[in-house]
């Protein structure tokens, strides 16, 4: 889609610069995104941008010494989600010509319409990432939204083009928000036609994890429940990042729970041990790297296997097949 949104760095680091080797490094990669880097006296800034038909995405990491402004101008209306993921202070997005301020806590989502015109996005002291996605409201339509209650007012005021700026409640951010974040930005490639599939993909799955956020904080969850959800995520990062080669001892320290608390929890929510937890995501993702034709011995390095053998046992025992057996079943049922 046309870029509607234009954040304008220049205005407080100059023009962009090529990057050295210990400068600020994005906390989100967009390793196929447009990329710029900004450094002077005001701080580090680095933006990544990624257009796609169907969806726009902006990922801008700051390291900043003292407050800033950002100027933005949104050149159509459209509906935007804005995270703003930090340990220091919330950020503030101005709309200028209504005198009006926006607030986006730390480790925070919130989803926006906002209308034609001139913005301000007010940053404190200290490092951030800020993710913006934004997209046409028409994609939904023939009642899709209606599960969506709070996003109902926003989509009501893009349908009628309304000329004021509405925004929903805020909602918690965090593991799996950003898993889902790597997920999209790992998945997209410019001139790639399922980069246009996996962004309307990766903007459902991110209301949907919206709907069960805002669900969890304003309609009272258990406590329990959510932290084994907050289990279940820990343990599917760990096993994207490590592989095997991470202890269930550091994912309950992570948590501040017990490791005996942290088997009650996946065993109650999930009807399944963490070690087994851990092994149907090792298993989901050695078939997945199989099946994009990944070699043995590269899949056993991404898994934290010591040897190609020893993934090939595993893979073999938990699965009944070699990894050529199961590349060959795959490829067969797929024709």
């Amino acid at each position: 889609m046309k870029k509607t949104l234009q954040i304008d760095l220049a205005q407080v680091f100059d023009q962009p610069i090529s990057p050295g080797t210990d400068t600020l490094q994005p906390r989100i990669n967009m390793s196929n995104a447009d990329y710029e880097y900004y450094e002077n006296q005001n701080g580090e800034a680095c933006l990544q941008q990624f257009d796609g038909m169907l969806g726009y995405i902006n990922i801008l990491d700051l390291h900043l010494p003292g407050d800033i402004v950002i100027p933005i101008q949104v050149t159509r209306l459209d509906m935007h989600i804005f995270y703003l993921f930090t340990e220091d202070r919330a950020i503030q997005i101005r709309d200028i010509r209504k005198q009006i301020s926006y607030s986006i806590s730390c480790n925070r989502g919130r989803y926006f319409y906002l209308t034609i015109g001139d913005y301000e996005i007010h940053v404190p002291a200290g490092k951030y990432t800020l993710v913006n996605f934004y997209f046409r409201g028409n994609i939904f339509r023939d009642g899709n939204e209606r599960p969506f209650q709070f996003l109902h007012p926003l989509i009501h005021a893009y349908r009628q083009q309304d000329p004021h700026v509405w925004c929903s409640i805020d909602f918690r951010a965090g593991v799996r928000t950003i898993s889902l974040m790597n997920s999209i930005a790992s998945n997209i490639k410019k001139g790639d036609l399922d980069s246009e599939v996996n962004i309307l993909w990766g903007i459902k799955k991110l209301i949907q994890l919206s709907k069960e956020k805002i669900f969890e904080e304003y309609d009272k969850i258990s406590e329990s429940q959510l932290k084994s959800k907050e289990a279940h995520a820990a343990i599917k990062q760990a096993v994207a990042e490590h592989g095997q080669d991470f202890k269930l001892e550091d994912i309950a320290w992570q948590l501040g729970i017990s490791l005996d608390y942290l088997h009650q929890l996946i065993q109650l929510y999930y009807g399944q041990s963490p070690q087994e937890l851990k092994i149907e995501f090792m298993l989901d993702l050695a078939k997945k790297y199989i099946v994009d034709g990944m070699h043995t011995d590269e899949i056993a390095y991404e898994l934290g296997y010591a040897s190609p053998s020893s993934f090939a046992r595993f893979f073999k025992k938990k699965t009944g097949m070699t990894a050529t057996e199961f590349f060959k079943r795959y490829t067969q049922d797929d024709r």
